[in-house]
């Protein structure tokens, strides 16, 4: 146990150091395709000195309604070849649903992993499939752990 702890102090303290690309603020668009069923578009953005990516979203699922926040922290964001880079980290999501006689609230942890490429230097263009896990809350009591994931295309502009 104290030797896990260990490397993922140090795979921690060495994942910082690959934020030198997005140091500034980084501002963009999201769209994906989440399960279970829904669909949604929204904002991404980086704030600085924060190694968090965060992905704020209304989503959509037939006739329903909901809004969502991710945050990911990527401990890996490597170089492939010039400005194609991947990443894997770790997140978590929270959801807010609406009906029109219900509402429900989902939340979990998420392993964001994929591909960005840098067309210039201000600008990214991102794909990743997010799978995770959740549980949701409502009138009706606890739903879960269900499995949920998320595949996500989005355009960053970096300041």
């Amino acid at each position: 146990m104290k030797k896990l702890l260990l490397v993922l102090i140090i795979g921690f303290v060495v994942g910082t150091s690959v934020f030198a690309d997005h140091n500034g603020l980084g501002i963009g668009i999201i769209g994906g395709w989440g399960w279970p069923g829904h669909s949604y578009g929204g904002l991404s953005l980086k704030v600085p000195k924060l190694p968090v990516f965060w992905g704020i979203y209304p989503t959509f699922a037939g006739l329903d309604f909901g809004i969502g926040a991710t945050g990911d922290y990527y401990f890996i964001d490597k170089a492939i070849v010039g400005p194609l880079h991947w990443f894997l980290g770790v997140g978590g999501f929270l959801n807010a649903w609406f009906g029109e006689n219900w509402a429900n609230l989902g939340l979990g942890l998420r392993v964001p992993i994929g591909l960005s490429w840098h067309i210039i230097k201000p600008i990214e263009l991102f794909l990743d499939f997010a799978p995770g896990i959740g549980v949701s809350f409502n009138a009706g009591g606890v739903w879960g752990p269900y499995w949920a994931g998320a595949l996500e295309l989005g355009l960053r502009f970096w300041m």
